[in-house]
């Protein structure tokens, strides 16, 4: 089959923390295991525990909360691939827009975005949900033709579930369950970028 897109999570496959909300929790020194518990037991949806957390954030420059980081090594050959290729790069997140430094490799990047009142944080605007992956990666395709049987999806965590079985090809990349692994055609493990970029070729070229 000829692959015409290829569909990347984020946090935890680009980067090498698994979450960016948490990154954030961590720079500030704030601890929101209360919020979680609040949506781990029914009491919020996500985007309630969103709003939640970045309240936890208000009045926090943004020069920290965007604070720099690097990708995970290996992540320049990963864009020469994506940029050469036939296929469409897409980046679906449900993380934080801060990870938007990474999307000269792509033609969408779908993310949820802070909003800011001048350089301070006053909120978010979520876009990207636990479970809604599958539904923003489709439309993004929409607009090039493309549908999710045309494309290969790489994920590590439940929240690509519901992405990596729509996809016509999945790829696990140091997933964090057995669900996340059995959801996948090929698991990939490792700290670096390089042996998936490898992978990723090689499976466009002969596709």
């Amino acid at each position: 089959m000829r692959y015409r897109a290829i569909v990347l999570d984020v946090d935890g496959v680009l980067t090498n923390f698994r979450s960016a909300w948490k990154r954030v929790h961590d720079i500030l020194g704030i601890d929101a295991d209360m919020n979680r518990a609040l949506y781990e037991r029914g009491y919020i949806d996500y985007v309630d525990w969103a709003v939640a957390d970045v309240a936890l954030w208000r009045g926090v420059p943004r020069y920290i909360v965007e604070a720099l980081f690097k990708p995970r090594e290996g992540f320049d050959q990963l864009c020469d691939v994506l940029r050469r290729g036939p296929a469409v790069a897409v980046a679906v997140s449900a993380g934080v827009g801060y990870t938007r430094r990474l999307a000269h490799c792509f033609a969408e990047f779908y993310v949820n975005d802070i909003i800011y009142e001048g350089d301070l944080v006053a909120g978010i605007a979520v876009g990207v949900t636990n479970t809604n992956k599958a539904e923003v990666a489709a439309k993004a395709l929409s607009k090039y033709g493309v549908s999710l049987d045309e494309a290969v999806a790489v994920g590590d965590s439940e929240t690509d579930l519901p992405l990596l079985e729509a996809a016509g090809f999945s790829i696990a990349f140091n997933p964090t369950s057995r669900r996340v692994e059995e959801a996948a055609d090929v698991v990939i493990r490792s700290q670096k970028l390089y042996v998936l970029a490898k992978y990723l070729s090689s499976l466009l070229s002969s596709s």
